[in-house]
């Protein structure tokens, strides 16, 4: 038994040496892969170099009162001044300790944890909004539009839906360059949020397409609506290259209704009341109505 109990302290210092060299070999061998992770390697490091100490120190202390070791080591290791040297290495072990979780770890890990966050918010909007325009992408367009039908069929609420069109965009870019067109998609996207309300959204759905959803808003205040927007792109004129450039907008507008099956059959409707609208020569708003044959199944 005073073996076992002299050998005890051994096989702690073997597991503990197994430690330290497990955290050595693969800190050494992978030192950038643990960020934060290292400064716990080092509180690891600290703790088991104090456990180290104290094992041996015990070990040998013991060993010596079992004869596993000379006598003379007793005498030494029992004084009462070097008794206390491990009590006192692990105090100074536990300051080292808490300092670093304290003043170092904890905050490069809610900093850290932070950073994560803020990319992956990062990276939500980046999936949702246009990068040239800034507004959102036809994605997030329909993903928004689809919870404001079910809203407004559920709760039997106005939606109205616009579809603008730059007029004679193609010729704009074939004669000024892309870098001209770019511009003119900029400078109408801002156009629109400036004009929209905070509850409507504004999309770039296409190349020279954009999609405003209105909630709470019926056909005849779309129309106003797209009437005043269309005035805002006819009175906006930019300077490219020295030439003065107008532009004008073709409006498509679709009203959503109770037994519409989803928000792509709303922008089907407000497409096909787009092309009418650049059929006639653009520069104007179309309101979709539903065909007569439509009109004549549902009234039966």
């Amino acid at each position: 038994m005073p073996l076992v109990a002299a050998s005890i302290y051994w096989v702690i210092v073997a597991i503990w040496a197994v430690v330290l060299g497990s955290v050595a070999y693969f800190y050494i061998r992978n030192p950038r892969a643990f960020g934060t992770v290292r400064l716990l390697l080092i509180v690891i490091a600290i703790d088991t170099l104090r456990n180290l100490f104290e094992n041996v120190y015990f070990g040998l202390y013991f060993g010596g009162q079992y004869g596993l070791f000379p006598a003379r080591i007793v005498e030494v290791l029992g004084q009462p001044g070097l008794l206390i040297v491990p009590k006192l290495l692990n105090v100074v072990a536990g300051c080292l300790v808490l300092g670093l979780l304290l003043g170092r770890w904890l905050p490069m890990a809610v900093s850290e944890w932070k950073r994560s966050e803020q990319r992956a918010a990062d990276l939500q909007t980046l999936a949702a909004i246009d990068p040239l325009t800034g507004v959102s992408n036809r994605r997030q367009f329909e993903i928004l539009g689809q919870a404001e039908l079910a809203r407004c069929q559920r709760y039997l609420r106005p939606l109205s839906l616009l579809l603008l069109d730059i007029d004679h965009f193609r010729e704009i870019t074939d004669r000024l360059g892309n870098d001209a067109g770019d511009w003119v998609l900029k400078h109408l996207a801002e156009i629109l949020t400036s004009a929209k309300r905070d509850a409507d959204v504004v999309a770039r759905t296409g190349g020279e397409v954009f999609a405003i959803m209105l909630p709470e808003t019926g056909r005849q205040a779309a129309e106003t609506m797209a009437e005043r927007l269309s005035e805002l792109a006819r009175n906006f004129s930019l300077s490219v290259n020295g030439e003065r450039l107008r532009v004008t907008v073709s409006i498509g507008l679709a009203e959503a209704t109770q037994r519409m099956p989803g928000v792509e059959a709303l922008l089907r409707n407000a497409d096909q009341a787009l092309c009418q609208a650049k059929w006639a020569g653009g520069d104007r708003v179309v309101a979709y109505t539903e065909p007569a044959e439509k009109n004549r199944i549902a009234a039966e």
